[in-house]
């Protein structure tokens, strides 16, 4: 790392993008991905800070030790950092910057900055076809033949153009390496006539495996071929991807994580019976302590994963919902549905090609992959390394958090209704003198949202997120102490460390003493009795409902509870911000880098901070990511 000449300032706006995708401090999650957030105009805080030649590597660094270090939640934020230092850098920094994307090990994520470099035109010159060149070349011709046949294209970029494009060329000393640019360019029977010697022949030899792999129509053989070369979920091709036996045969070489996300798929192809062997390989690899042990899954993680299994899907936009629900009418129209088992059932035996995949999406989920589920949770707490910091966690546990804002009647009267019914009643007067009846006018009530729901996870409710989040930095810290928003202030909550399940702390937290949520009240309780934290969690599922306090306990809280200015010594009102308050606890305390997060779990109006104050973060919703954004945040990754 060079010699700090970066203004603080600059510094933070950009840790904080790296691994938020915000320059402002705030992670939201699943939406700052989309296209239109990745605009020539947005990361100015890299213009900024390149007006200063002398600071372009450490920019550089910055970025590449975000990327070595693993702290970042999603590649798309590296690569759009690199993309903006190629756009408005001097050549110097261009030169730095091509030198460091060497560095970048996967497949995938190469091709993600080649899809940037693409779609922001930075230009293919000497340059680029130089960082292209010694990406290749810098790897073990062992290494490269198994990536480039791993993963062929990927984002609009495949080997073949890259190579193409950047005109790589071997020494011709290196002749395995030679033999897989032959490969990759024509083929592997080309190859072998252009160069075929000793050094080549470990490297056909894996290449021949792959393409006879992917040329197998047999499943059982090809389940075969998987299970001796260890080959990975990215080499089977399309049309072994419907077969039972390959699916038994790949689910072994995945990560845990890579379990989880295809538990789903797999279920929606119909191999989750209670019979199937897919089952209990599954179950098998979930039970697994050593296929635990080697992953980094959090608790937040499996939960999320075994809510959407629950549901038999996870929460969809309104365009792919759209979409599956007219795969849905399609499919009725060749089913029965079944009145003992209460269950849609085919009435074809003959499958149609695109059906295969959904083949049983109608499946209720398997009680045991559920129940496997709910065991991994409780060995996933101390998978992820302690911050060794001191936690007040506080968290609002009301019905709110569980049940949600629409409540379910029986019957309601629209306004529409109300008019008619009062017209037709003067009506009634007018002709019979008087008098009248009731109108059969009312409408049942629709039965939707009886359970609160988490912005971008709909599946989990707030009140349980917040439990399993705190119920991991409990068991994981030495110091973490929980509590409950009452309307005196807080209420301090004793749960086991190491015996409570999620029920059981649901049960705790719901029997104390709940009230009204004053954001600032933890931070209060802790300057008063002169307790020492290095982390606030403020846990609600929004921060409007700041609106339930009385107006002299609203003082210095702007619209919808964002930040806002100190209440006038005037109105002789307390100032209940919790930056302010945040600011004094660390005056009083002497910790200066305490700091404060809020989680406003199922509402996006959230603004604890103008983004001018450090050490405070505000996460809106949940997904697997925020445990790691938590973490990098207290570790002092960004500010």
């Amino acid at each position: 790392m060079t010699s700090s000449s970066l203004d603080p300032q600059l510094r933070n706006r950009l840790t904080r993008f790296i691994h938020t995708g915000n320059e402002i401090p705030k992670y939201f999650p699943g939406c700052w991905t989309a296209a239109k957030y990745f605009e020539i105009d947005s990361l100015q805080v890299i213009t900024d800070a390149l007006e200063n030649r002398e600071n372009h590597a450490e920019v550089i660094d910055i970025i590449l030790q975000a990327y070595k270090n693993g702290w970042y939640t999603r590649f798309e934020t590296i690569a759009f950092a690199f993309t903006k230092c190629l756009l408005v850098g001097p050549p110097a920094v261009k030169e730095a910057t091509y030198k460091a994307a060497v560095e970048i090990s996967k497949t995938e994520d190469m091709m993600f900055f080649n899809k940037f470099t693409r779609l922001f035109q930075t230009g293919n010159g000497r340059g680029w076809c130089r960082y292209i060149t010694e990406w290749y070349l810098s790897k073990d011709p062992l290494e490269l033949a198994k990536e480039v046949t791993r993963v062929r294209a990927r984002y609009g970029r495949s080997h073949k153009i890259l190579m193409k494009k950047s005109h790589v060329k071997v020494d011709r000393d290196h002749k395995a390496r030679d033999a897989i640019v032959k490969y990759v360019i024509f083929g592997l029977k080309r190859a072998k006539q252009m160069i075929d010697c000793e050094e080549t022949k470990e490297i056909y030899d894996y290449i021949q495996k792959v393409e006879d792999f992917r040329h197998c129509e047999d499943p059982v053989a090809a389940a075969d071929m998987v299970t001796q070369n260890h080959f990975t979920l990215d080499h089977v091709p399309a049309h072994l991807l419907t077969t039972q036996d390959i699916w038994d045969a790949i689910l072994p070489e995945m990560p845990l994580d890579q379990l989880l996300y295809n538990i789903q798929r797999v279920h929606n192809m119909g191999f989750l019976t209670n019979e199937s062997t897919t089952t209990a390989v599954l179950l098998s690899l979930l039970n697994n302590k050593d296929v635990v042990q080697k992953s980094k899954v959090t608790p937040l993680e499996v939960y999320i994963t075994l809510c959407n299994y629950k549901k038999k899907s996870k929460p969809l936009k309104y365009e792919k919902a759209k979409v599956v629900l007219e795969r849905q009418q399609r499919r009725r129209t060749r089913q029965i549905f079944d009145t003992k088992t209460q269950q849609w059932e085919w009435a074809v035996s003959r499958r149609h090609p695109k059906e295969v995949k959904f083949w049983g999406i109608d499946h209720p989920p398997n009680p045991a992959i559920l129940a496997a589920l709910n065991k991994l949770i409780d060995q996933t707490w101390l998978l992820t390394e302690p911050t060794n910091q001191k936690y007040l966690i506080t968290m609002d546990m009301r019905h709110n958090m569980f049940k949600g804002r629409h409540f379910c009647k029986n019957f309601i009267v629209t306004r529409k209704a109300k008019k008619a019914a009062k017209a037709i009643v003067v009506a009634a007067n007018t002709t019979n003198g008087g008098g009248g009846g009731d109108t059969d006018t009312e409408t049942k009530e629709s039965k939707k949202h009886l359970h609160a729901e988490c912005f971008y996870n709909k599946n989990v409710t707030p009140g349980h997120a917040a439990i399993v989040l705190a119920l991991q930095l409990l068991k994981r810290e030495k110091n973490v102490k929980l509590a409950v928003f009452t309307d005196d202030g807080v209420q301090l909550v004793t749960i086991e460390r190491n015996f409570s399940s999620i029920e059981e702390a649901e049960f705790v937290f719901r029997k104390a003493n709940l009230g009204k949520v004053q954001l600032d009240a933890p931070i209060e309780w802790a300057t008063k009795t002169n307790q020492k934290f290095d982390v606030f969690i403020n846990m609600v599922d929004r921060v409007s409902r700041y609106m339930e306090l009385d107006i002299k306990d609203r003082g210095g809280r702007g619209p919808g509870g964002r930040y806002g200015p100190p209440p006038s010594p005037e109105k002789k009102v307390a100032d209940h911000c919790p930056v302010r308050a945040l600011e004094r606890y660390r005056n009083s305390s002497g910790i200066h880098d305490a700091k404060l997060i809020v989680m406003s779990l199922a509402s996006h109006r959230v603004g604890t901070t103008d983004g001018s104050h450090e050490g405070v973060l505000d996460i809106i919703g949940i997904d697997e990511h925020v445990p790691k954004v938590i973490d990098a945040f207290v570790r002092g990754e960004f500010k």
